[in-house]
């Protein structure tokens, strides 16, 4: 009897020391090789393309068994979305709508992390629901992530799956948000296949499941390294994105 197919797992959802995570790109790409059974990841620094053009460099010149797609978590003035198969950076602090738009415009995937969540940037369901209804063509909504270990998202979770599958009919999709190696993978999302091509063809065809993995503790991921995830989020990476969205704005491209 012929054994049925092994569907693909991707973790769609991953920081580096790019923006605030604590560990740099190549111990990430050292960690999914040899800790996980991940066939896809996404980089997606906030408001950081740089993070997930290195992770291209570095696949491209060693061989790893694992596909990587460049993606940012863009902070909007609505919420955060992450937009996936990015060539350019997508500037910061726009509408939603004119970030979504800029986001298919390059042939990417709009994707909403930690929807509903009162307890970090994220899309409400009033702007959810605003996006349904939108009769433009290039605004959007690909996704929304379902299964994440963001614990500001947990408590929303049921909520937004509900109303997905009552209301928006959106692909689902799982991440780890992670921000510490340990984390890496313990939300993930099931496809068809196995390459970056085939998850992209299963989000548009709403043929993906997000799925839970293994949970990881504080204790577990350590007092020191918690310690220095706050400082990059709060302290050191701010100033960066204030920097970068300044420079845009001077030259007409915020707005």
């Amino acid at each position: 009897m012929e054994q049925p197919r092994r569907l693909g797992k991707a973790d769609l959802h991953l920081h580096t020391d790019a923006s605030d995570g604590v560990f740099d790109v190549a111990t990430l790409l050292d960690y999914v090789e040899r800790k996980t059974d991940l066939d896809v990841i996404a980089v997606t620094d906030h408001d950081e393309l740089a993070g997930a053009h290195k992770a291209l460099e570095l696949t491209s010149r060693k061989r790893y068994r694992f596909e990587v797609i460049a993606g940012m978590e863009i902070t909007t003035v609505d919420g955060h979305v992450v937009g996936l198969f990015l060539e350019r950076p997508v500037p910061s602090f726009r509408s939603l709508a004119r970030t979504v738009a800029a986001i298919h415009a390059q042939g990417g995937l709009c994707i909403v992390p930690h929807p509903l969540s009162w307890l970090t940037r994220s899309i409400g369901q009033g702007m959810l629901d605003e996006m349904a209804r939108r009769p433009a063509p290039e605004v959007y909504l690909d996704a929304l992530e379902l299964v994440t270990v963001n614990p500001a998202a947990r408590v929303t979770s049921e909520r937004a799956k509900h109303l997905n599958e009552t209301r928006y009919h959106l692909a689902e999709v799982g991440g780890s948000d992670a921000h510490f190696l340990l984390q890496v993978g313990t939300g993930y999302t099931l496809f068809p296949g196995f390459s970056a091509w085939d998850l992209r063809r299963a989000i548009l065809e709403r043929a993906t499941r997000a799925v839970s993995g293994r949970p990881v503790s504080l204790p577990q991921i350590g007092l020191r390294q918690i310690l220095s995830q706050h400082t990059r989020s709060l302290l050191l990476h701010p100033p960066r994105v204030a920097r970068r969205t300044l420079a845009r704005l001077l030259k007409g491209e915020v707005g």
